[in-house]
């Protein structure tokens, strides 16, 4: 897979689960993780980390569109 394929996968579990996209992310590759090498592992993995980096991008710009340091209501 490409890796704007990833990320876009990753973007899917983001705007489904929110926060907890990369514990559902990080679950999936733990069914892998008997075979560390396998496609599995290895493509969970890259969507976990993925994830990650969405998840922070999210919040960074979440924070920054905040004043009071209160958070808008979703």
């Amino acid at each position: 897979m490409t890796e704007q394929e990833i990320t876009e996968l990753a973007a899917i579990l983001v705007n489904e689960h929110g926060h907890t996209a990369l514990d559902i992310a990080e679950r999936r590759r733990a069914q892998y993780a008997q075979e560390p090498h396998s496609d599995g592992y290895l493509l969970w993995s890259r969507i976990a980390a993925a994830t990650a980096r969405l998840l922070r991008v999210r919040e960074t710009r979440f924070a920054g569109a905040t004043s009071g340091g209160t958070r808008p209501r979703m």
